[in-house]
């Protein structure tokens, strides 16, 4: 801002310096011309006057000669009003300038935090500012374009202007009357600078009693709001944790568990921990916690179990109120504080409800996610969000917190179903399809190797879907989600819909992948996708054997809507009143829209099953000629 002004500043001297002498030269011999007008043409002299005074703000003209010119042909109470007339023209002019140029410039030079403070300037410098230097040269333009530039309130700039230029011309009448009797000069200084100056200063002495007297204005008030408002609180929190990969954590020759503990450690003091573990996890594994428990005391020096591990129920079902209370007596009982480290073991369900219990408890304790499955390793291990269920709608009770560390253990894998290991899936294809066309390449060649989980491939697809949502939450500006935009959520403003639909029959990974068919279909429905790029999306989930339909989206309401369409508002709701949905401009591109077509929508919704059934049929017929042959 203040290098904007000395901008203008040089600009008015230089261009003084420059075309004074002939702008002086052409209004002498204009006044020679004018000043033997009679009668009607003195209505020629006084907008000759106005003119050339309201174009005094971007001109070299010789104001003081023009004024003197006014009062002394036009007479005193005329003249003078030509000189306020113009010098408030030349003000809103000013004021217009600084304006435009504030608009091209911002975008250019000025970012929004330096706007903020030239504005916050302007108003702590109020109008005295504005008052002082109107009979000052160059500071007289500058002061009225930077008030444009500011924006500072122009009825507020009009008024103060007015008065003020009432002051030139009050002074330079009265030079024309008096300046027989004594030396002018003095008596213009006198009222263009030296009143308004102790006019000034004479207010902000009576304001300075007031507030001593405790009779406190309307305008003391207002300066102390705008005071009050430029109080800030800025503070930068840097996080950073660990996401590593490993297999079999809990065998005697392996030390990452032990490396990632040891970081949160005090001095001198093992390292105490609990365990919450999925039973899902249990289940398949009935040695998982008798083998955790030897690997503590193992290594009993520097780490142990403040108690015995507590086993939780999996799915959507921990997401209930009654279960983060049992989490929360859990780490009451057993005196778990701030310097202490939780390790969840578990789905995505179990990782968002321990870390939400985590992140409230005591204000924040430690979490240490163990994810147990490919949607939970890939996805939601990964992330900052916490979450449970709440009136009836997914994830509407959560935190941004981000965990202490991550640790996947590729072992954990071996314990889920194949329909399982498949849902994980999903979240690879959604964040290749907005985010990497190389992925997505990846994953077309290797779809029959993931398929079939080789672990190789398995494991590849796992790392680089980490590695990719990772870099969303590190390098787009957003981690906790301030904005409405919510690229890594593509295709799920169906899936959570179409899993309460299905009381949760449906796995996530299965609706994502069904979301995803759908805004490709409605996407190619606007012209957004092409339909070759959209048959890519849906052979690669085909290939991975996902069914892109569901029984439950046949369901409509009483208006003959289809019932997932409400997922929409669930959508907007979630994001704070706006709707933004990623959809697919081509394949790893994604793009925000704030509005879906539900009629265009539910053609695409038709297509999508109608492709459907194509397919089961094709795939029915295939398998009965197997038969036959």
């Amino acid at each position: 801002m203040l290098l904007y002004c000395a901008s203008v500043m040089a600009l008015i001297i230089v261009s003084f310096l420059l075309f004074e002498q002939d702008a002086l030269q052409w209004v002498s011999s204009a006044i020679s011309e004018l000043s033997g007008y009679h009668g009607s043409g003195l209505f020629l002299l006084f907008l000759f006057v106005v003119i050339m005074l309201a174009f005094d703000i971007i001109l070299p003209v010789p104001s003081s000669v023009v004024a003197m010119f006014a009062v002394a042909v036009l007479g005193p109470l005329p003249g003078a009003a030509s000189v306020w007339l113009g010098l408030t023209l030349g003000c809103c002019v000013g004021y217009w300038l600084g304006d435009c140029s504030e608009k091209w410039i911002s975008t250019r030079w000025l970012s929004v935090k330096e706007r903020q403070k030239a504005r916050q300037l302007a108003d702590k410098m109020g109008g005295g500012a504005l008052i002082m230097m109107r009979g000052v040269p160059v500071l007289a333009e500058t002061s009225v374009i930077a008030a444009g530039m500011v924006q500072y309130p122009f009825a507020k700039f009009l008024l103060l202007t007015s008065l003020a230029n009432g002051w030139l011309a009050g002074a330079f009448a009265y030079v024309s009357l008096y300046s027989a009797e004594s030396d002018p000069f003095f008596l213009v200084l006198a009222g263009s600078v030296l009143i308004p100056v102790i006019g000034w200063l004479l207010q902000k002495l009576w304001q300075g009693v007031a507030s001593v007297s405790g009779d406190v204005s309307t305008s003391d008030i207002q300066q102390s709001a705008i005071e009050i408002q430029t109080i800030k609180a800025r503070f930068t929190v840097h996080y950073q944790y660990p996401v590593c990969f490993t297999h079999d954590v809990f065998s005697p020759s392996n030390s990452d568990l032990l490396t990632l503990l040891l970081r949160a450690g005090q001095e001198g003091e093992a390292q105490g921990c609990v365990l919450i573990v999925d039973q899902g996890v249990v289940n398949e594994t009935p040695d998982w916690l008798e083998r955790a428990q030897v690997y503590f005391q193992q290594h009993h020096q520097y780490i142990h179990l403040k108690g015995q591990p507590l086993v939780v129920e999996g799915g959507e079902a921990i997401k209930q109120a009654s279960q983060t209370d049992k989490l929360y007596q859990y780490l009451l009982s057993h005196q778990v504080d701030r310097h202490n480290v939780v390790i969840a073991v578990g789905g995505g369900a179990v990782l968002d409800t321990v870390g939400y219990v985590c992140a409230t408890f005591h204000r924040g304790i430690k979490l240490l996610r163990m994810p147990s499955t490919v949607l939970a390793q890939n996805d939601a291990g990964v992330g900052v969000k916490n979450g449970v269920n709440g009136y009836g709608s997914k994830n509407l009770i959560g935190t941004f917190c981000p965990p202490f560390a991550v640790l996947n253990d590729f072992s954990l894998l071996n314990t889920l179903s194949h329909r399982d290991r498949r849902a994980g899936l999903a979240e690879a294809v959604k964040v290749a399809a907005i985010r990497s066309v190389g992925f997505f390449d990846w994953l077309e060649n290797n779809a029959h190797s993931l398929n079939a989980f080789e672990d190789k491939a398995t494991r590849y697809a796992i790392a680089r879907c980490a590695e990719l949502h990772i870099n969303q939450i590190t390098l787009a500006g957003d981690p906790f989600e301030a904005g409405n935009a919510r690229p890594l959520d593509y295709g799920h403003w169906a899936a959570h819909k179409l899993e309460a639909m299905s009381h949760y029959e449906c796995r996530h990974g299965e609706a994502v992948a069904i979301g995803m068919a759908l805004d490709a279909y409605y996407a190619t429905e606007i012209g957004l996708l092409g339909q070759s790029d959209r048959q890519r999306l849906i052979q690669l989930l085909t290939a991975l054997g996902f069914a892109l339909w569901h029984p439950a989206l046949d369901q409509y309401d009483e208006l003959g809507q289809p019932l997932v369409f409400r997922g929409l508002e669930d959508f907007r709701q979630h994001l704070g009143g706006q709707l933004c949905v990623t959809l697919l401009s081509s394949v790893g591109v994604g793009v925000e829209v704030h509005d879906i077509d539900s009629d265009r929508l539910l053609i695409a919704m038709r297509a999508l099953k109608r492709d459907h059934q194509a397919e089961v049929a094709v795939q029915s017929e295939s398998l009965t000629w197997s038969e036959v042959s």
